[in-house]
């Protein structure tokens, strides 16, 4: 929801950073998933059957993919936002 009204309040900005965005959630997904999926083989830490719906792709279930896409799509545009909302109040 947060993000859907920051896209909507500022839209005309955040379109210029269409790629930009794109490169945060692809370089995140690049380093997250070795990571995580190197942590679960090394029993680090561990996704328990029951509290997930049971979708595994490369060794994470697909929670753990839409959480690093989606919460760096929402950390991406929160900075986004409040860099342009500084820059115009200079």
């Amino acid at each position: 929801m947060p993000t859907l009204l920051m896209w909507i309040y500022n839209f005309k900005i955040l379109r210029l950073y269409k790629k930009t965005l794109f490169a945060c959630v692809f370089w995140a997904l690049v380093f997250s998933v070795p990571w995580d999926y190197w942590a679960i083989k090394t029993k680090i830490w561990n996704f328990p059957n029951n509290t997930n719906l049971g979708i595994w792709f490369g060794g994470l279930p697909l929670e753990e993919y839409l959480f690093i896409i989606f919460v760096t799509f929402e950390i991406s545009t929160l900075t986004l936002v409040l860099k342009n909302k500084i820059k115009s109040n200079r």
